[in-house]
């Protein structure tokens, strides 16, 4: 049976104070004194005994307090880390990396705080542990009975004082998630402003387009302490392409005879051999989104997370994408997972590339599900396996395209890639 040390040296002066008054007196009213601080050093043992339950109560309440606090706060940041993830495009970060590990701090941190996510993306906290009870604790009576009910009271401190531990220890590490995820959605915003510095923008956009554009890159920097980070990128991003907008807009009125879109059967064709014009697309399409968010609802009603992490890329976001591969790997290894400028399905505002760019992608229960699943939104995996000297392209189980339901059931159905669909060629030219 635990005692603590002041439960001890109390215990122990209550039997010294009698032990004196016994042992060699002889004196009644001695003896009767020394009973009576006996007596009250029993009691006081015993009131102190109950103090120190209710102090680690007491304790551990204020730890669930510390950890609903933080919790609040891991709720808070969470939507925040999936606003800037919204906001930060790859192809304008100078290391794409960066958005992947803020995507996995975030998941991780919301697993840490135990947050409850639902289908919609709603987040509620998870119940906090129950409010310390302790059971009425009456004295007893006798000096003999007190000090013998003060090691049972002590004990019922004990688990008091152990669980507020187990919760503080809780509490620490959701803390150390969110700094993990602090730093690491100060590197999107980082990386966005090295990609913004390093990139000036385009040469025939309009100055008051050029000028936002270096004010939104200067504006991510160094960000106050508090700012809303996915804002900050957010403008970045649309002043970005805001100016190439305004690029392209010039390049087209210099140029009004330069290609045109090319359809087949009705369908766009964006491939190797078959290009965009630098100033078209401006964004996913309306029903391309909308048929997106269809499947990603559906996907999360089965528990599935379905995310686009790369959309509609303008043609010369492509050229710093696919130049950037040619200066790593080399022109003829880019050209089999890159496209070059112009010949970009994600131009087109009708593709995108879904969760992890990686061929471990299609073992994952998502990459699965949209592998056969997809069809029915009207979208289909764009380069199937076995496909690359179709397509032009290795296997990409991450890339979708739009193609309507009719289509994409058809094109599913049969097996084949989009070129074998149309009977058409996907290669580059001399």
């Amino acid at each position: 049976m635990a005692i603590t040390k002041r439960g001890i040296i109390v215990l122990a002066a209550a039997g010294t104070a009698l032990g004196l008054a016994l042992v060699g007196t002889g004196v009644v009213g001695v003896v009767a004194t020394s009973q009576a601080n006996a007596d009250a050093a029993a009691v006081e043992a015993f009131d102190e005994a109950k103090a120190e339950v209710q102090a680690a109560a007491d304790a551990r309440d204020a730890s669930i307090a510390a950890l609903v606090t933080t919790r609040q706060s891991a709720a808070t940041a969470r939507v925040a880390a999936i606003a800037l993830l919204t906001a930060a495009d790859p192809a304008l970060l100078a290391d794409a990396a960066t958005r992947d590990a803020l995507q996995a701090s975030n998941e991780t941190m919301s697993k840490t705080a135990e947050l409850v996510v639902a289908a919609d993306g709603a987040v509620t906290l998870p119940a906090p542990p129950a409010a310390s009870r302790i059971p009425a604790i009456d004295p007893p009576v006798g000096r003999e009975a007190l000090l013998d009910a003060v090691p049972g009271v002590l004990e019922l401190a004990e688990p008091l004082e152990r669980e507020a531990d187990e919760i503080d220890d809780r509490t620490a590490e959701i803390a150390a998630a969110l700094k993990a995820l602090d730093t690491a959605a100060a590197a999107v915003v980082a990386s966005a402003h090295a990609k913004g510095a390093a990139t000036p923008a385009p040469e025939l956009a309009d100055q008051a387009t050029k000028d936002a554009y270096a004010a939104a890159v200067a504006a991510l920097e160094k960000p106050k302490k508090n700012a809303d980070r996915a804002a900050l990128v957010a403008a970045y991003r649309d002043a970005w392409a805001a100016a190439v907008a305004s690029n392209e807009a010039a390049v087209r009125a210099q140029d009004p005879a330069s290609i045109e879109p090319t359809y087949i059967n009705g369908i766009l064709v964006v491939n190797k051999t078959y290009a965009l014009p630098s100033w078209y697309g401006d964004g996913l399409t309306a029903e391309t989104q909308a048929a997106f968010d269809a499947m990603q609802a559906e996907a999360a009603s089965l528990g599935l997370d379905l995310y686009i992490s790369s959309g509609f890329r303008s043609y010369w976001s492509q050229e710093s994408i696919y130049n950037r591969y040619v200066s790593q790997d080399g022109q003829e290894a880019a050209d089999r997972y890159s496209a070059r400028p112009g010949h970009s399905e994600h131009q087109s505002g009708l593709t995108f590339d879904l969760n992890s760019i990686d061929e471990s992608f299609a073992y994952t229960p998502e990459g699965e599900w949209v592998r056969d699943n997809a069809h029915r939104f009207g979208f289909v995996i764009r380069y199937p396996p076995g496909k690359e000297a179709i397509t032009g392209y290795i296997w990409e189980p991450w890339h979708l395209r739009y193609l309507g339901v009719s289509v994409a059931t058809d094109l599913y159905s049969s097996g084949l890639s989009l070129e074998e669909y149309l009977g058409i060629t996907s290669q580059y030219g001399p």
